[in-house]
């Protein structure tokens, strides 16, 4: 396979093509999706303090003034997607309360959504069959080749591991979990952190969704009772948008949306957490 590598967002983003495909057009579409992320990142970073998202966070700008901003639109657009994700989860994604003390952020839905647009950009840039990889979150192309993209769910408790192997054509792969930077998603709706899931997958035709729908049920993870709450969210979520999730528990038990064995080369492995000391 063909793939460049950028660290961009605070992550490693990596696009990948087949060798078959032409070195200059792989060039171009690859250079054209991460000036994309680039750009992304300046705009909406709230570590750069000058960046129109920490303005926003301060009162310097206020999102009157958004009219007639040169990232206006963008910013437009992640705002109206940070609404929705909130009314469809309920509150428990809310990118005007994350974290504690509860400050303004929306990274929870860019990140998704930026690498679903730097997709249809490599696309456009005539990159037929491809899949950008932003830190874990996964978006497949594959134009008009048949061919099955193969996706390796990460084991938490196991690090180098594959819980199951999702088969996709098109589509996305998104996760959310506290094994690699802990407990950092609070329920904004209880300012409680979520640690009743270790991590939560969400599979389907968009990233940028998948991506919010991941925090969100993570989010409401707080204890048993919201692992419960979450899990029945993902299930009518599954019946209603056909958005397939897995979950882990801290004890490395696992649970899944009612379609997503069709999308598995093998039922998931069931493997018990390490013990702790």
């Amino acid at each position: 396979m063909r793939t460049a590598t950028d660290h961009v967002m605070g992550t490693v983003v990596s696009l990948t093509a087949p060798d078959t495909t032409d070195p200059a057009l792989f060039e171009t579409a690859a250079t054209a999706a991460f000036a994309h992320l680039h750009h992304v990142d300046r705009v909406f970073s709230p570590y750069l303090s000058d960046s129109p998202i920490s303005r926003i966070r301060d009162g310097r700008l206020p999102l009157a003034d958004l009219v007639g901003h040169p990232d206006g639109p963008q910013i437009r657009e992640v705002l109206d997607l940070c609404e929705r994700l909130k009314q469809d989860s309920g509150g428990a994604f809310d990118a005007w309360a994350v974290g504690d003390p509860p400050r303004f952020d929306p990274c929870g839905a860019v990140k998704g959504w930026a690498a679903e647009h730097a997709c249809a950009l490599a696309a456009a840039h005539g990159l037929p069959r491809h899949l950008l990889n932003a830190g874990g979150d996964i978006r497949l192309y594959s134009g008009n080749d048949p061919a099955l993209w193969r996706v390796g769910i990460t084991d938490p408790h196991h690090p180098g591991t594959v819980l199951t192997v999702l088969h996709l054509r098109d589509g996305a792969v998104a996760t959310s979990g506290t094994a690699e930077r802990g407990t950092h998603v609070f329920d904004p709706r209880t300012a409680r952190p979520a640690a009743a899931l270790t991590q939560v997958t969400v599979t389907g035709p968009d990233l940028t969704l998948a991506d919010g729908y991941a925090t969100a049920a993570l989010a409401m993870a707080t204890d048993p009772r919201g692992r419960t709450a979450a899990q029945a969210w993902l299930a009518a979520l599954a019946a209603r948008t056909g958005y397939q999730a897995l979950t882990v528990d801290p004890f490395g038990v696992t649970w899944h949306t009612a379609q997503l064995p069709d999308l598995l080369t093998a039922p998931v492995t069931r493997t018990p957490a390490p013990a702790r000391g």
